[in-house]
């Protein structure tokens, strides 16, 4: 996992987390459940967390990279399932 990766999820995390309530906080862990049975994320907020990742890579990097495409839902496991694997798809997509 690369540091660079790291500080852009947490950083989406922290933005998206600035307008949820208190009971719908994302919980910067990599075990958190995003898109998976058992997750308190709802579908606004992931998308906004998916858009915010892309957005702060851009800045970060200069490239616009997109984090929701066809070879994201031709894994086994989906890279949105848990904040883990999002750090890892994004990891993956900044080599």
């Amino acid at each position: 996992m690369s540091d660079l990766a790291k500080q852009i999820v947490d950083e989406a995390i922290l933005e998206v987390n600035a307008d949820q309530d208190a009971d719908a906080q994302i919980a910067n862990d990599p075990h958190t459940a995003l898109l998976s049975e058992g997750s308190n994320v709802d579908s606004l907020a992931l998308v906004r967390l998916l858009l915010a990742v892309e957005r702060i890579i851009e800045e970060k990097t200069g490239n616009a990279i997109t984090v929701v495409d066809d070879t994201a839902f031709e894994t086994e496991q989906s890279p949105f399932a848990t904040v883990g694997t999002l750090l890892q798809h994004v990891t993956h997509l900044l080599a």
